[in-house]
């Protein structure tokens, strides 16, 4: 009996031991273009990682503990902030990725990440400014290298200067000064034209039919006569630029590859007119007239060795494994490696090889050493692999395996899953390269203090407390515990209002929801939501919810519209319909003492989620998204997290005076 018990203990123990931790995860994000501000809301507490990648600029924030529950998005902004990438680095790490425009960088000492609570995080940038990025080093490099290469120069800047053929004008020698090298530059990003604007001119883009030209036409801008009017570019599936002037506008025309994506254009304050491909510029580094390739996603720059065999290698495998990439061939292959000290990026060059016709692109794994790898083949002898490595992987020198596999060791990467701090520097060649990587130093979020039973002063604001634990609207109800309702409106394919500056209601109630459903966990009430993420769940559906689990209140949160036409419209209502007043009389009193917010007053309606809840139902509309004094209020966190603090208080307040 005693060997049985032990037995079950052991069982006991073996399962807590290899069960895995509770991941929190990424709930709601929002890039404010007019602020230059990211910001982004975790279900639990976290303490973000953040570094600043040179050449093309990215600032990339690691969320440890957290989970993004979808694939990866991919969200893309007119301007000098490009996009933002979110995607899962490895199975306990959420990474933000935001991009600049080509050949722009931050200053590291200006981006401000802080935490405004435990879970809910805000990231400033200060204006991208043009940037001088270094020179590579003085190893050789062909015009069909795809970073490295210059047009008519022999100049080995990382960004070029093209020269230019002016076929609609015979006098081209009045056109040197006004060209002087400067007129487009290719940048390791996209392009940059030398005419200047600003937000005043109204930029349209259309593409032809046939896929081959991109148009901008750029509004209120007049061309120099001695301007160029077309340059040769034969880089990024881009033949050539040409600008035609018009009456009222110029017509800036991109002759592209037809399998090239669109192209985006703004014009930036530090002078010129930037010109960047949609998604990046790794999808359209392929399309380079003189050359094949693969990708597994992108990045670099090539050097030239040479050997000779008589017939060439077949490369029919590349696989990454065991801190390790490995190439397999058909015979004997021969490797060089080397560091392209401009971009950071390895390259491992084999000569006299091609890709096998059963070949396939290789796969990184989830927390892979490598953080990006492409294939290139300049010519159809030559087969280059260009690395990134991920953050603290080491590259050691390749090996012969045998004499049919080349090994190529990857040192010194730690899974981000792990306890053990990453080394953020990316290695260095004995030559003395640029800092690739600079850390970013992020703001611990302030100390919690309870919000309840506490009237604010001067304006203070008690701050949102967070534990650990995050309401999980699937939970059995427990008997003998108030459970409450909290609707999030609207959600998916309802975006709800749209207010000023394009913002939806359907985020800001989210996160709202969302705060307020942790504040009354903590409290010792039982919460349940009908959309804990974007997604959407018709009117019926969300008070078939409440009823089927008996709750004792339902509160469905909304932001407010009164159309684009009345901007001075704003302030906070709520809504009952019969059973629900005292339950709004109480929110409402609650809201006006501890928000500052127009009082808009307790009103009866009948909107569905009241009329059909079988017990006490209020929906609050927590400001006008057209407004122009809420919708700053809205998305900004400090307030989204007091109007969050002011409703709980509320609930609570009630359920304290009706004994519930």
């Amino acid at each position: 009996m005693i060997k049985f018990y032990a037995f079950i203990l052991s069982c006991l123990t073996f399962l807590l031991v290899t069960t895995p931790a509770y991941a929190g995860r990424l709930l709601f994000w929002r890039y404010e273009t007019n602020q230059n501000r990211l910001l982004f809301t975790t279900d639990q507490g976290v303490q973000p990682t953040a570094q600043l990648i040179a050449n093309p600029t990215r600032l990339v924030i690691d969320l440890p503990g957290t989970t993004l529950g979808r694939p990866t998005i991919n969200e893309t902004y007119g301007g000098l902030i490009t996009s933002l990438r979110i995607g899962q680095f490895d199975s306990r790490t959420t990474r933000l990725v935001i991009e600049l425009a080509p050949g722009y960088i931050l200053d590291p000492q200006q981006i401000k990440i802080k935490g405004l609570s435990p879970t809910q995080w805000s990231v400033d940038l200060p204006q991208p400014q043009r940037g001088n990025f270094p020179a590579p080093s003085s190893s050789p490099s062909t015009p069909s290298d795809p970073y490295n290469s210059s047009s008519n120069s022999n100049s080995s800047s990382n960004t070029r200067s093209l020269s230019a053929n002016n076929s609609n004008d015979n006098n081209s020698g009045n056109n040197n000064t006004a060209s002087g090298g400067n007129e487009i530059q290719v940048t390791s990003s996209g392009l940059i034209v030398g005419i200047d604007g600003d937000h005043r001119n109204q930029i349209k883009v259309d593409r032809s039919r046939d896929r081959k030209k991109i148009n901008f036409e750029i509004s209120n801008i007049n061309i120099p006569a001695n301007f160029l009017k077309s340059w040769a570019v034969n880089q990024y599936g881009v033949e050539n630029i040409e600008i035609t002037q018009r009456r009222n506008s110029a017509l800036l025309t991109l002759n592209v590859h037809p399998d090239s994506p669109d192209w985006q254009g703004s014009f930036s304050r530090m002078g010129g007119f930037v010109l960047w491909p949609q998604g990046g510029i790794s999808r359209v580094m392929d399309l380079s007239n003189n050359s094949k390739s693969v990708v597994a996603q992108s990045n670099v720059s090539p050097a030239r060795g040479s050997i000779n065999n008589s017939q060439k290698t077949l490369i029919e495998a590349i696989e990454v494994n065991n801190n390790q990439l490995v190439v397999r061939g058909n015979q004997r292959i021969q490797a060089k490696g080397s560091w392209a000290t401009a971009n950071q990026v390895y390259q491992l060059r084999m000569e006299n090889t091609d890709l096998a016709p059963s070949f396939k692109s290789p796969t990184l794994p989830s927390g892979s050493p490598i953080s990006r790898l492409r294939i290139w083949q300049p010519d159809d002898k030559t087969v280059v692999l260009l690395i990134e490595p991920a953050l603290g992987t080491r590259i050691n020198s390749p090996s012969q395996l045998n004499e049919r596999v080349v090994t190529l060791p990857l040192s010194g990467y730690v899974s981000r899953s792990s306890s053990t701090p990453v080394t953020l520097n990316r290695p260095t060649s004995s030559s003395n390269n640029s800092q690739a990587v600079t850390n970013i130093p992020v703001t611990p979020a302030p100390n919690s203090i309870s919000p309840f039973d506490y009237t604010p002063r001067d304006n203070s604001r008690p701050v949102l407390p967070v534990t650990n634990s995050a309401p999980l609207p699937n939970r059995p109800v427990t008997n003998g515990r108030v459970v409450v309702m909290i609707d999030p409106g609207h959600g998916g394919k309802d975006p709800g209002a749209i207010g000023i500056g394009g913002i939806q209601e359907k985020h800001i109630v989210l996160s709202i929801s969302q705060q307020l459903a942790r504040i009354l966990e903590q409290q010792g009430i039982q919460v349940r939501m009908t959309r804990d993420s974007d997604y959407f769940v018709s009117l019926q559906g969300r008070t078939e919810m409440a009823n089927r689990i008996n709750a004792d209140l339902f509160v469905s949160i909304h932001a407010n519209s009164a159309g684009a036409n009345k901007p001075q419209v704003s302030g906070y209502e709520t809504y009952y319909f019969q059973n629900g007043k005292a339950l709004a009389d109480t929110i409402h009193r609650n809201v006006l003492r501890r928000v500052d917010v127009n009082d808009r007053k307790v009103r009866q309606a009948r909107f569905y989620v009241l009329r059909t809840s079988n017990m006490p139902a209020v929906l609050v509309e927590t400001g006008f998204v057209t407004g122009r004094e809420d919708a700053a209020k809205l998305t900004n966190p400090a307030f989204q997290r007091q109007i969050a603090e002011a409703i709980a208080a509320g609930i609570i307040e009630y359920i304290k005076t009706n004994r519930l």
